[in-house]
């Protein structure tokens, strides 16, 4: 059996896209779905009146994808986890291509993230094109770091053996989990058959608060693990003269991505290069606080 497993938080726009796509897939073995919501909108009572084959853990508490995921983790009754977020829809083949993929002696496997916004939703495309870069479709098939949990899979296995998500590392707990499973020798695998279509966020204080986070965070993690840009983060001294310059290396690095692998969204929309340059500049004011920010011992 495979186990969906699906962290949400009002949701209440996106879960029936969501669920109707893993309702509809190609593979025909068996498969369950847990979502574990903490919603405060109409997010539950969509999912008990249209999805009752859907089990639905519903939590109090607002709780972090991690947290969320954990829970998944401990209910499931698969030896395969299939990750997927509640702003996702997965193509019909999804499972499909997660059991095939599986059938080597690799344990973590995942995919593809399209963009699943309209296409005239700049800032949208703006929010893909700043997280997604590496995860693209066009690139090869490979062995990587990491893969988000928007679209990843693991034997149940790899939990018992590594433990489970650590929330403190939210919006980059999955980057933190997956690079200690590949430092112990774990492979991780991005198949680019393997595809789901994201939705990001439409407003624009949405997105840069967001890019806001995700640099504060990815500072906290490359305090903890030696990735590119660790040594930055280590020197606080050095890092007040290199900052200013990490928005363009990560300007020109993107842009370099998509126009090898998938021109048509930067040619079809050159202004969202704009919304994208915006939300570097709060990335990199996230990822200088996170510097100087004292932790907790």
């Amino acid at each position: 059996m495979i186990s969906v497993i699906i962290p949400s938080y009002n949701s209440e726009n996106t879960i029936k896209s969501c669920l109707d796509s893993l309702l509809n897939q190609s593979y025909r073995g068996d498969y369950e779905i847990i979502l574990v919501d903490s919603s405060r909108d109409r997010t539950p009572e969509i999912v008990s009146e249209n999805f009752p084959e859907v089990k639905l853990i519903h939590l109090e508490k607002k709780t972090d994808p991690g947290t969320a995921r954990n829970i998944g983790i401990n209910e499931a009754k698969g030896e395969l986890l299939a990750f997927i977020d509640s702003d996702c829809v997965a193509a019909r083949d999804w499972l499909e291509k997660i059991k095939s993929a599986h059938r080597s002696n690799v344990r973590v496997v995942g995919g593809v993230v399209m963009n699943g916004n309209e296409e005239g939703d700049l800032i949208g495309l703006a929010g893909y094109i700043a997280e997604f870069r590496e995860f693209i479709p066009g690139q090869p098939k490979r062995e990587v770091i990491h893969i988000p949990t928007c679209n990843i899979s693991y034997k149940k296995e790899i939990f018992r053996d590594y433990g489970v998500f650590r929330k403190e590392y939210y919006p980059q707990e999955d980057l933190f989990f997956n690079y200690h499973l590949w430092v112990r020798g774990e492979k991780i695998l991005f198949d680019p058959a393997i595809q789901v279509f994201h939705h990001q966020r439409s407003k624009l204080k949405e997105f840069l608060n967001h890019q806001h986070n995700i640099g504060e965070t990815t500072s906290t993690v490359l305090k903890e693990i030696p990735l590119e840009g660790s040594f930055i983060v280590r020197h606080p001294r050095m890092a007040v003269f290199l900052i200013p310059f990490l928005p363009i290396i990560k300007f020109f690095r993107t842009l370099i991505v998509f126009l090898r692998y998938h021109p048509i969204i930067i040619a079809k929309r050159p202004l969202v290069l704009v919304v994208f340059t915006l939300g570097l500049g709060y990335w990199m004011k996230g990822f200088a606080q996170g510097i100087f920010k004292k932790t907790t011992p």
